[in-house]
């Protein structure tokens, strides 16, 4: 006979498991060495309370995919300064050769080049799909692949705010579990609000992998367990409530996987699980849902030793995932306009170390890809030779400008509530 559960058996620990994870859900994150008090859990640059105003609309809908590079992606051999000296002498072995780089053209005078490995974005670029922000950071750069992330990933330099700056846009956006999906076992802090998170999915385009598993007994009770009861104690209530907005958000990821088929690919290399991520939020978008941000992630990037091949390999994965990606949106695609946005905690050291590869570094590149965007360079190219006491690179652009443009031409809000103060549009998206 099939047990009967009980929401108390499922918060004493029947399902241990699945309870924490819908706590962790529906109460907010607590970050690593932050403090868990009332506090620090709501903390925000502004204030998460404030409705966000001043939208902008657009003629289609635009869908913001921001693709997370763990490790530290080396700016500088993704976007090459293919003709200078200075790059010659200081990346030495690791150098990639003039005569292997892609072309684009010259900011303040230097000819810059992408990755050899990179040509389905060149072909992307030469279409006006690819915007590139160059010397992208924060002053007094963090070298922690922990600490630089968080505060990349916050948008507060001080490393002492919690929620994610997309975590407080859904702070202050409602409550539909289906405005922000994350593509993977673990939410990035940059999902993450003081009372709101995104959902997460599978990274698999079987429709079935979003659907919870086990014995159907237990999926029947499971189901009927997570209805939310008028009257309930609160840490109950949000408990149901968490399951409710997973089962709402598997069914409809699963409907949404049916409906549709992964891209045709396009690149003749292989994609790797970026690519299959990629592949989930292509048929998402596709089906109509409502959804306004995805999460895609893609490690590791830390090269330390042996730079030229991993990098080669790790970009032409990328490479192939966003391009497989963008062939489903070709451009005049009715009402769907997504736009791709590349980052990293931080970028490698000028200088390449003994063993062929590079250290933790500071400023470094946003790639921004889609059919709306006004492709070209932004921002100011870094000095190669003018380079901080700690021999980096010294930032030209600062990261909330490119948050401010997201959240305003992506998003519709007016992003000073949300990152503590206003900071210009780059206009790569007009």
């Amino acid at each position: 006979m099939a047990r009967s559960f009980t929401r108390r058996d499922f918060l004493s620990g029947s399902l241990g498991v699945g309870a924490a994870g819908a706590l962790h859900t529906t109460l907010g994150p607590v970050r690593p060495g932050v403090r868990s008090t009332s506090a620090t859990r709501g903390r925000t640059l502004a204030t998460a309370t404030a409705a966000a105003d001043s939208p902008r609309t657009t003629a289609v809908q635009r869908a913001l995919v921001l693709c997370t590079l763990f490790g530290g992606n080396d700016g500088l051999n993704t976007v090459i300064p293919y003709e200078s000296s200075a790059y010659r002498s200081l990346r030495g072995p690791i150098t990639i050769p003039a005569d292997q780089v892609q072309p684009l053209e010259s900011v303040d005078g230097v000819a810059l080049g992408l990755h050899p490995s990179m040509v389905g974005l060149k072909t992307l670029w030469d279409a006006g799909q690819v915007a590139i922000i160059l010397g992208v950071g924060y002053p007094n750069p963090n070298f922690s692949h922990f600490e630089s992330m968080g505060i990349m990933q916050t948008g507060d330099p001080s490393g002492d705010t919690a929620s994610g700056w997309l975590g407080r846009w859904l702070d202050v956006s409602g409550s539909d579990p289906m405005r922000a999906l994350s593509v993977g076992p673990n939410l990035p802090q940059v999902f993450a609000g003081a009372r709101q998170q995104a959902s997460t999915l599978a990274d698999s385009t079987n429709p079935g992998s979003q659907q919870p598993g086990g014995d159907p007994n237990f999926v029947s009770s499971y189901s009927a367990l997570e209805h939310v009861v008028k009257g309930e104690q609160t840490l109950e209530a949000a408990v149901a409530q968490a399951g409710t907005n997973l089962l709402v958000v598997g069914a409809k990821a699963s409907a949404a996987l049916t409906s549709q088929q992964p891209p045709a690919p396009i690149s003749p290399n292989w994609a790797g699980d970026i690519g299959n991520q990629l592949d989930v939020v292509a048929e998402l978008i596709k089906a109509g849902l409502p959804t306004r941000a995805y999460g895609v992630m893609f490690g590791s990037f830390d090269t330390h030793t042996a730079q030229l091949n991993s990098q080669a390999g790790l970009l032409s994965q990328l490479d192939a995932g966003i391009q497989n990606f963008m062939g489903a949106f070709p451009t005049g695609t009715k009402g769907l306009s997504p736009v791709i946005v590349v980052y990293s905690e931080f970028g490698r050291r000028p200088q390449s170390n003994a063993s062929q590869g590079t250290d933790h570094g500071s400023a470094n590149n946003v790639i921004v890809v889609g059919p709306s965007v006004k492709g070209g360079f932004y921002g100011t190219l870094p000095s190669l030779t003018k380079l901080d006491d700690t021999g980096n690179f010294v930032h030209t652009t600062d990261f909330r400008r490119v948050y401010a443009t997201l959240l305003a031409d992506i998003m519709g809000v007016n992003p000073k509530s949300l990152l503590g103060g206003p900071y210009a549009s780059i206009g790569f998206l007009p």
